[in-house]
């Protein structure tokens, strides 16, 4: 194959999983025909078999080309996180942690890939398929471990504690509502986008919801969780 070749089949590769991305983002798998996946790629139909061996082939592809974008938004900064986390000051902890989950609210909610990620992402919650694994690997497992290691540092626990993986889902949680319930929030706004001053605000509320999190003081809940754990 030449450079050409090469350059021209690695492109229609792309537009078909920009495409894919779109279709998949906004329609559930039965949902979408490879037909205007192939129309909206400008591609002939036989490249999705020929690049992906068929439309199942293509939505796995679409999910890894997805997780690969969201967490290189992110991968830098958890790379370092996770480097740092056993000598990180508790109190360093919590900005880190306020820190990470604002600069991930602005990626699902202005990001690009965060137009069309919650469809695939919250579909693959409720309705796992062989997808979600890789949702797991490549993104979801690196943040939520990451977090609950700066959680445990943050009060005195083992990230491995059942206490602190709560926590850390709960305080993703809170981030992603934002994002999922998002046509909700902007209707009793009387808006129809976020603004920045909006977003500045949800930062705020963010931000003390956060610390008002990792605050809260451990009771017979957490000791209940450990117990049922072992």
């Amino acid at each position: 194959m030449s450079d050409n070749e090469e350059t021209t089949h690695s492109a229609t590769r792309k537009r078909l999983l920009q495409a894919a991305l779109q279709a998949f983002g906004s329609r559930d798998y039965d949902g979408v025909s490879t037909r205007e996946i192939v129309e909206g790629a400008e591609a002939n139909i036989s490249a999705i078999s020929y690049h992906f061996g068929g439309k199942r082939g293509l939505y796995l592809a679409t999910v890894d080309f997805l997780a690969e974008k969201l967490q290189s938004g992110m991968n830098d900064q958890l790379e370092q996180i996770r480097q740092t986390a056993e000598e990180t000051p508790p109190d360093r902890s919590a900005t880190l942690i306020c820190d990470f989950l604002l600069h991930f609210l602005e990626h699902i909610l202005l990001g690009e890939m965060g137009k069309h990620a919650p469809g695939i992402i919250f579909r693959e919650q409720n309705q796992p398929t062989e997808a979600f694994d890789i949702l797991y690997e490549k993104l979801l497992a690196p943040m939520h471990h990451t977090l609950a290691l700066l959680v445990a540092r943050y009060r005195g626990q083992q990230a491995s504690d059942p206490a602190s993986i709560i926590m850390a889902h709960a305080l993703i949680g809170q981030t992603v509502i934002f994002r999922i319930g998002r046509t909700t929030l902007l209707r009793r706004l009387n808006l129809s986008a976020y603004s920045t001053a909006n977003i500045e605000t949800l930062k705020n509320q963010l931000r003390c919801n956060y610390l008002a999190l990792l605050n809260s003081p451990p009771d017979s809940t957490e000791t209940d969780i450990r117990h049922h754990a072992e």
